[in-house]
């Protein structure tokens, strides 16, 4: 069994910091160290080595890792956002491979993380950083050797197909599936409408929730740009307000195209995808351990509230009793 810590310290080893403390910080998708150096700068090791099975091993393959690195590096040349920067080894690489584990180094972002978006000041902040975020996606010519995921419809059948299967097994609700299935399909039809152009397809982080968001002072940090692919920018909003209490997505939006355009259709097409974006990630969530404890239940309040006002043909998105309540 090989001993984190100690690929840890050997993988610091290459590169021109001199630490003082490496504390260990968590364990899920990757593991992660806070690295301080005499300096009293900080950053964070990434060991990228999944805790279980829940992640694929796409995600760790050397040029998928790397292209991450590559879209850091120039959200932070290019934007004003404080981001995760990469930093490059002794030998001038983004990765670094110890004991047959490929690791990363980052700048630690320092902020506060809070459990649920409280207040609309916060979610107008959101708002504004993820504007930023998809206008600099929007100018940037994608470099050669980039290899990252695409959040198209393929994802959100591979969920419908495992839904079935545990619904099929009595793991699940068999009305409840059956809603989702209907819904997801009406969504994939609404993607499949939607041309991919520079305006509305290109990078984007796909997990812009509580636990990826830092903030510090009036401005909200994005971080763990670990899941980030391609997509259509209203896929990250769309997962985004599965966290933002809609009586507070309004002024998102409306610090959101401040620096970006939202279509006109904006409000429709943010519903299909806030749908899409709960499918697309039940492939994750299937891949959990503990799923049969919670999902069942997260499932049927979804089923019940926003995917059945959807397939009623009603609105959602700035009213109603969220799922999570």
């Amino acid at each position: 069994m090989i001993n984190l810590l100690n690929t840890a310290q050997k993988a610091l080893s290459n590169y021109a910091i001199t630490c003082k403390s490496v504390d260990f910080i968590a364990q899920s998708g990757n593991t992660i160290y806070k690295v301080t150096d005499m300096d009293n700068n900080s950053y964070s090791l990434r060991l990228h080595q999944s805790k279980g099975d829940a992640l694929e091993s796409f995600w760790s393959k050397p040029e998928v890792i790397d292209s991450e690195m590559v879209w850091l590096q120039a959200l932070a040349l290019e934007t004003d956002v404080t981001v995760p920067a990469p930093f490059k080894n002794i030998r001038g690489e983004f990765i670094t491979n110890v004991d047959d584990i490929n690791c990363t180094l980052l700048r630690w972002v320092e902020g506060e993380q809070k459990p649920f978006i409280p207040t609309v000041e916060d979610a107008a902040a959101i708002g504004g950083m993820m504007g930023k975020l998809h206008r600099q996606a929007s100018n940037w010519s994608i470099p050669g050797l980039f290899e990252r995921p695409s959040f198209d419809s393929s994802r959100i059948l591979q969920s419908l197909d495992k839904l079935e299967e545990q619904s099929d097994a009595g793991m699940l609700n068999a009305e409840d599936t059956a809603l989702l299935q209907q819904a997801g399909h009406r969504v994939i039809a609404m993607m499949n409408t939607i041309e991919r152009a520079p305006g509305n397809w290109g990078m984007i982080h796909a997990d812009l929730i509580p636990n990826n968001l830092v903030f510090h002072g009036k401005e909200v940090r994005p971080i763990d740009f670990g899941a980030c692919g391609f997509g259509y920018y209203l896929v990250d909003l769309g997962w985004t307000f599965s966290y933002i209490h809609p009586a507070f997505r309004e002024q998102l939006l409306q610090s959101y195209a401040e620096y970006y355009p939202l279509p006109d259709n904006h409000v429709e097409l943010l519903e299909g995808f806030f749908i899409a974006a709960q499918l697309e990630t039940m492939n994750f969530w299937l891949g959990l351990p503990d799923w049969q404890e919670w999902l069942p239940d997260h499932i049927g309040r979804l089923a019940s509230r926003e995917v059945s006002t959807y397939m009623n043909g009603q609105s959602f998105l700035y009213s109603g009793k969220p799922y999570w309540e």
